[in-house]
């Protein structure tokens, strides 16, 4: 008996088809390549968080589909890869944190455009606009807003996750428990 589904969910080997299908140029490059190494979010790479948000703007994009909504895929994807790409390289780029928040989708963008010639403007506007509400414009059309949504969900999904390697719940907890023994006491 074969392993049934759920309709919602993506299928992984489509998933990866897809992204080979519209990001190849992208996946070639030399900059998605460095983006493996470059740590992102603490202890994540711009690699993984860039997966994560494709993955998940995939996934988003299809429940919109199945409720008759058109997406145009090519260009999320392709704006999901390149998003981050400018945080490449970022200390020698910009002079702080807060800097690289600001001008990145500028130079993702940037970026996007010499990776991939047929770049639609949609797709530059998504990457253009994925910080909002930190930093850029607010996003302009669906894809816009999935890769937006996609990009805020992985990043606390990475912070989700270091706060559990770190088990920072656990050591706030046991100081807690600390803090109210000793006012027991007092």
């Amino acid at each position: 008996m074969s392993e049934m589904k759920p309709k919602n969910l993506v299928d992984v080997d489509e998933a990866c088809r897809a992204i080979f299908l519209y990001g190849k140029n992208i996946l070639d490059s030399k900059v998605f390549q460095e983006a493996v190494s470059e740590t992102h979010h603490l202890h994540g790479t711009v690699f993984k968080h860039t997966i994560t948000v494709s993955l998940v703007s995939l996934w988003l994009s299809r429940q919109l589909k199945n409720q008759g909504i058109e997406v145009k895929e090519k260009d999320l994807i392709q704006a999901a890869l390149c998003h981050d790409l400018g945080m490449v390289g970022r200390d020698s780029k910009y002079k702080d944190r807060v800097d690289s928040w600001k001008a990145h989708p500028r130079e993702s963008a940037r970026i996007a455009r010499e990776l991939v010639p047929d770049l639609s403007s949609d797709a530059e506007k998504m990457i253009l606009s994925h910080m909002w509400p930190v930093a850029g414009p607010a996003p302009t059309s669906n894809e816009a807003m999935i890769l937006c949504m996609a990009d805020k969900y992985a990043s606390m999904e990475e912070w989700r996750s270091w706060i559990s390697e770190n088990r920072l719940v656990a050591v706030f907890k046991e100081q807690l428990e600390e803090y109210w023994s000793r006012l027991k006491k007092s």
